[in-house]
């Protein structure tokens, strides 16, 4: 059986929050044939009932949808599966539908973090796909999807290489904005990775919005240290980082291990001048992993710097502040640690 045609193509989205919510509006927009899939009942009938309601900067539509609460409610099989749920629940999404691919379809992975190799695992490294997802999206309501701000989504082959099907498939979510196809797609993923293992758990930990983190020194201090242990890293595991949204270097942010404990110097003050428009530019960014623990789920910390600490330990090299602060988070989902910026000061003395 070979691949379908764009036309042809039948399409499985997993995960309708904000993100998974914009994407499936953009392809029902786009005229693909999409099956929705989410354990929400909320968000089931509301998209039963009303179909999605999707807001993006180039306006608003609602599109009627297929959508169900199981698998084993659907047909399959499937040519393209989108995985949009949080990473928590990705390697048991992957098990679940290893049996609705078609002979040559393919999963697309969407989480923050890196999680293509424990999807690799289960499925087969030449059946996943590769993203990252450039712009921002909020779920106002059950059925109702906003992208917050502009960027780009990027797709790639685990090899690196820019097969018919990757491209096919950047044709297929350019209903949703801009797409770019990258042969490097794990170095887009690691250079997301450094920013959201600077952002997301710290947030979690403090209790501060992104811009209250930032304006601190210590904040910029221990942003700087994470981001260069997670650069050390894929160093080690031969993985050249991509600028982020094509712009921002990460290796400009870079410290050698024995300018990471303090100190000052000329060279350190572009990269807290970078770090200080980072937190200017996002000032009321909230972390999702602080968001996901106030709200009782579990924190994405084993794919973020659990990751890094992680991948780390497997070539030798040392990660104390990322292996700290996954402990940290740890601590605090237990009920053992309280949320409170001292804890950034503890983490400074790692």
């Amino acid at each position: 059986m070979t691949l379908h045609t764009n036309e042809e193509q039948r399409l499985l989205l997993m995960g309708c929050g904000g993100v998974g919510g914009v994407i499936a509006g953009g392809l029902l927009q786009g005229g693909r044939d999409l099956t929705i899939v989410t354990r929400n009942e909320k968000i089931y009938r509301a998209i039963s009932a009303n179909g999605l309601r999707v807001t993006t900067p180039e306006g608003e539509w609602n599109a009627p949808a297929t959508v169900y609460t199981h698998l084993d409610e659907i047909e399959g099989p499937f040519d393209v599966v989108c995985l949009v749920m949080k990473g928590t629940d990705v390697e048991q999404a992957a098990r679940d539908v290893e049996s609705h691919l078609a002979p040559e379809g393919y999963a697309v992975t969407f989480q923050n973090g890196v999680v293509e190799d424990r999807v690799s695992a289960i499925l087969g490294r030449e059946r996943v796909v590769g993203a990252l997802v450039g712009w921002g999206a909020t779920m106002h309501a059950p059925g109702v999807s906003e992208m917050t701000s502009r960027g780009e989504i990027i797709v790639g082959e685990l090899d690196g290489r820019l097969t018919p099907r990757v491209q096919r498939l950047k044709a297929t979510l350019e209903s949703i904005g801009p797409v770019t196809a990258s042969p490097n797609i794990y170095g887009v993923l690691w250079s997301k990775l450094t920013l959201n293992c600077a952002t997301s758990a710290t947030g979690a930990v403090t209790g501060q919005l992104l811009g209250e983190m930032l304006r601190r020194n210590a904040g910029r201090r221990l942003a700087l240290a994470i981001m260069s242990e997670a650069v050390d890293v894929a160093e080690a595991h031969g993985i050249s980082l991509e600028p982020v949204g094509g712009t921002l270097d990460v290796y400009q942010l870079y410290l050698p291990p024995e300018r990471r404990g303090g100190g000052w110097g000329l060279d350190l003050v572009l990269k807290h001048a970078i770090m200080l428009a980072v937190g200017t530019k996002f000032r009321r960014l909230k972390s999702s992993m602080l968001q996901s623990i106030e709200r009782g789920r579990p924190a994405e910390i084993d794919f973020l710097n659990g990751y890094v600490a992680e991948r780390g330990q497997e070539e030798g090299v040392p990660t104390p502040v990322n292996a700290a602060l996954t402990a940290m988070v740890r601590e605090v989902e237990a009920g053992t640690r309280n949320i409170s910026p001292d804890n950034l000061e503890e983490l400074l003395h790692c």
